[in-house]
């Protein structure tokens, strides 16, 4: 893989740094190098010098090769039905089938989740930057943001902040059966 420019290397620091859930200003905490310099170089505005790059690296946890030769994605993942990995409630109400596996290459978590009749769970505000899609196939939910209810039904699909408070319930007295997407990925 070819050396990155330098708006694919800011790029893949700013994805690197928001899937761990950093700040600008918990990097320069950590390695001294200002949250203005390392904004510019994610902006593609500025190239770091080697050693900022090491600095970096460090802050985020990785080698500086790997800001260098960053996994991008592969170009094409194939998850098979039977074969994939399943995720399951304590109490059974709730399951999931992992759609796009577990794996340092992928840019976004995709589940395939079913839903219980009257299931709910309220998730608090992740610290992390991000996006959640839900995109409803079968059943209807209700999707609480804030104080907005939505009420989703197949063909419906919500794209929202992942740093929102939500609360996903299941209203009627059928399954539901809905798409969620992540971005950046999960780690399970």
């Amino acid at each position: 893989m070819a050396a990155p420019n330098g708006a694919a290397l800011g790029r893949r620091i700013r994805s690197l740094r928001i899937e761990k859930g950093l700040t600008l200003k918990q990097i320069e905490a950590r390695v001294g190098i200002s949250a203005t310099h390392v904004s510019e170089v994610e902006r593609g505005r500025t190239s770091p010098t080697v050693g900022a790059l090491a600095r970096i690296a460090e802050a985020l946890g990785v080698r500086p090769s790997h800001l260098i030769d960053f996994p991008v994605g592969k170009p094409q993942t194939i998850s098979r039905r039977g074969s994939r990995l399943q995720l399951a409630a304590p109490d059974g109400r709730a399951s999931s089938d992992v759609l796009i596996p577990a794996d340092p290459e992928a840019e976004v978590s995709m589940f395939l989740v079913t839903l219980a009749p009257g299931f709910t769970e309220g998730v608090p505000g992740e610290s992390r930057i991000g996006d959640k899609i839900f995109r409803i196939i079968e059943g209807e939910a209700d999707l609480e943001l804030g104080d907005q209810v939505h009420r989703l039904v197949p063909g419906d699909t919500i794209q929202f902040r992942s740093n929102v408070s939500h609360r996903l319930i299941n209203r009627s007295s059928s399954v539901c059966r809905l798409l969620w997407v992540m971005w950046p990925r999960m780690t399970i």
